[in-house]
C-alpha cells in the first residue's frame, strides 16, 4: 500500500511541473521556447534521477515501515485488548459496587417504609371512610328527597291512569263476564232440558223394566209359596182328616 502511495505522489509532482512549464512556453519568444525545452529536458532528467534515488531509498524505508507498522498494529491491538479487559473488569467491579450500594439503600428504605406503611394506609382508610360516609349521607338525603318527590308524582299519575284504565277495564270485564255467564247458562239450560227429558225417559224405562222384572219374580215367588203352603195345607188336612177318622172310628168301636 505504501509503494502505491509513493508512486502516485511522484507521478503527480512530475505532471504538475511539466504542465506549469508548458504554460509558460506559450508566453515566451522562440529563444525562450528553446530554453524552456532545454529546461524541461534537464528537469525531466533531474526528476528521473530524483525518482530513482527516492524510490531506492523509499523502498527500504517502506519495507521497514511495513514491519514497524505491523508491529505497531499488533501492539495497538494487544494494548486495546488489555485496556478493554482491564476497563471491563474495573467497570464491572465499579458497577457491582454501585449496584450493591443501590440495593442496600433500597433495602434500607424498604424496611423504613414498611415501618410506617400500615399506619399511612390506616390513616388513608380512615379519612376515606369519613369522606365516603359524608358523601353517602349526602347522596342518601338527596335520593330520599328526590325519590320521594319523583315517586309521589309518578304514583299519583299511575293511580290516575290505573283508576281510569281499570274502571274502563272493569266495565268491559263485567259486561264480558255477564255475557259469558248468560251464554253458559243458556247452553247449560239447553243441555239440562235435553238431558232432563232423556234422563226422565231413561229412568222411567228403568223403572218399568225393574217393575216387570220384579213382577215376574214376585209372581213366581208367590206361586212357589202358594204351592208350598198348599202342600203343607193338604198334608195337614190329610193328617187331621186321618186323625179325625181314627177318633170317629174309636167312638164307633166303643159302642
Amino acid at each position: 500500500m505504501l509503494k502505491t502511495i509513493k508512486g502516485k505522489v511522484i507521478a503527480g509532482t512530475v505532471s504538475v511541473v511539466l504542465l506549469s512549464s508548458a504554460g509558460a512556453a506559450f508566453a515566451s519568444s522562440n529563444a525562450g521556447a528553446k530554453l524552456q525545452n532545454w529546461y524541461a529536458g534537464q528537469f525531466g532528467e533531474a526528476t528521473s534521477n530524483i525518482v530513482n534515488n527516492v524510490e531506492s531509498d523509499v523502498t527500504g524505508r517502506i519495507n521497514g515501515l511495513a514491519t514497524e507498522y505491523n508491529g505497531l498494529k499488533t501492539a495497538a491491538g494487544t494494548s486495546i485488548s488489555t485496556d478493554g479487559t482491564n476497563a471491563t473488569n474495573t467497570a464491572s467491579g465499579n458497577i457491582e459496587t454501585e449496584t450493591q450500594e443501590h440495593i442496600d439503600a433500597i433495602n434500607a428504605k424498604q424496611t423504613q417504609i414498611e415501618t410506617y406503611m400500615n399506619g399511612q394506609f390506616a390513616a388513608l382508610k380512615f379519612a376515606a371512610n369519613g369522606l365516603i360516609n359524608q358523601a353517602g349521607n349526602a347522596a342518601l338525603g338527596y335520593a330520599n328527597n328526590d325519590l320521594t318527590t319523583f315517586t309521589g308524582a309518578k304514583g299519583d299519575a299511575a293511580l290516575a291512569t290505573l283508576t281510569s284504565d281499570l274502571g274502563s277495564d272493569t266495565d268491559d270485564a263485567v259486561a264480558e263476564l255477564e255475557q259469558a255467564i248468560a251464554d253458559a247458562k243458556g247452553e247449560l239450560q239447553s243441555q239440562l232440558d235435553t238431558k232432563e227429558d232423556a234422563t226422565t225417559e231413561a229412568i222411567i224405562d228403568l223403572i218399568d223394566a225393574k217393575i216387570n222384572e220384579l213382577r215376574t219374580k214376585i209372581t213366581q215367588k208367590r206361586d212357589d209359596l202358594v204351592a208350598a203352603q198348599k202342600l203343607l195345607i193338604d198334608a195337614k188336612a190329610l193328617e187331621l182328616e186321618t186323625a179325625a177318622k181314627a177318633e170317629l172310628q174309636g167312638v164307633v168301636d166303643g159302642i
